[in-house]
C-alpha cells in the first residue's frame, strides 16, 4: 500500500454538512468516501460548521495555497457543498444574498480552474438539500379537511418556515445553472443536484414520482405545508443536518455522478 503522502487528495469543501458528514455515527459521506478510498486517496475534510459562501473564502484560500505547494500531492476531485447557511432568510446573521452567493461560488471555480496545480482537477458542485418540517398537526379547529387546506396553505406559506425552504430551492437552482454555465464550456465541472435527489427519494418512497403532481410546491416532501409529508426518520437529524439515509444518498449520487462525467476516473475509484 502506498504511503498516504504519496497518494493524491480529494477534497470535501463546505460548511457543517461536509464537517460532519465524515463522522462514522452517521455514516456520513465524507466518511463513506474514506472507506472507499483507502489506499487510494486521501480524502480531506475541508468543512467549516456554521460558515456561508463569505465567510469561507480565506479558508478556502488556504487550500488553495497547500494544493501549490512544493511537492504536494495531485488533487482528483474537488467538491463544493454550501448554501445551507447562506439560503437562511435574514436576519440571520449568515445569510448571503442569492446575487451575492452565486459571485462566490463562481470564484471558487474559476481559482481552481485558473490554479496550474490543479490543471486536471474535477470540479463537483453540489446544491444545499431541502429541509425537513414536520407535517402539520391533525385539525383541531373542526372546519373540514377542504377548509382546513385552504386555511394552512394561506397561512402558512407566509411563515418562515416555508419560506425558508423554498428558498433553499432557490439555491439549489442556482447551483445547477451555475454548473451548466460552466459544462458548457469545460468538462471539469459538474452539478450534482442534492435537493432534487432527496425529493425524489421521498417522493418515490410516497409512491408519488411518477404523478403528474409530484413537484406541486404545496406538496413537496418536508415543506410543512398541509398534504405534505416530512422526511422519514433517518433522512435529517433536526430537520436541517443530514442522518445515515441522506448521507447514503448524497454518497451514492456523488459516486454516479463523476464516474458518469469521467468514466476514466474509474482506476482511481474502484
Amino acid at each position: 500500500m502506498a504511503s498516504t503522502d504519496q497518494l493524491p487528495n480529494i477534497i470535501l469543501f463546505g460548511d457543517s454538512l461536509t464537517e460532519w458528514g465524515f463522522y462514522e455515527d452517521n455514516r456520513g459521506f465524507g466518511w463513506a468516501m474514506e472507506q472507499h478510498f483507502a489506499g487510494k486517496a486521501n480524502v480531506l475534510n475541508k468543512g467549516l460548521a456554521g460558515y456561508n459562501s463569505t465567510w469561507i473564502k480565506s479558508y478556502f484560500g488556504q487550500i488553495i495555497q497547500q494544493a501549490n505547494e512544493p511537492y504536494a500531492p495531485p488533487t482528483l476531485l474537488f467538491t463544493i457543498f454550501l448554501g445551507a447557511n447562506d439560503a437562511c432568510l435574514p436576519p440571520a446573521g449568515a445569510h448571503v444574498p442569492l446575487n451575492q452567493y452565486e459571485e462566490n461560488i463562481r470564484e471558487f471555480v474559476e481559482i481552481i480552474l485558473t490554479n496550474e496545480a490543479m490543471a486536471d482537477t474535477k470540479i463537483v458542485l453540489i446544491t444545499p438539500p431541502p429541509i425537513n418540517i414536520q407535517e402539520p398537526l391533525e385539525d383541531t379547529l373542526n372546519i373540514g379537511p377542504a377548509g382546513k387546506v385552504e386555511v394552512d396553505l394561506e397561512a402558512d406559506k407566509n411563515t418562515r418556515g416555508y419560506r425558508t425552504y423554498m428558498s433553499k430551492k432557490r439555491y439549489a437552482d442556482k447551483v445547477m445553472e451555475i454548473a451548466k454555465s460552466y459544462e458548457d464550456v469545460t468538462d471539469q465541472v459538474i452539478g450534482l443536484n442534492f435537493w432534487k435527489a432527496l425529493i425524489d427519494t421521498a417522493l418515490e418512497q410516497d409512491e408519488r414520482l411518477a404523478d403528474d403532481d409530484a413537484y406541486d410546491e404545496n406538496r413537496l416532501p418536508g415543506c410543512g405545508l398541509a398534504g405534505a409529508k416530512g422526511f422519514k426518520q433517518g433522512y435529517f437529524t433536526d430537520g436541517l443536518h443530514l442522518d445515515r439515509l441522506g448521507y447514503e444518498v448524497l454518497f451514492k449520487e456523488l459516486m454516479a455522478s463523476v464516474l458518469k462525467k469521467w468514466p476514466e476516473m474509474d482506476k482511481n475509484w474502484n
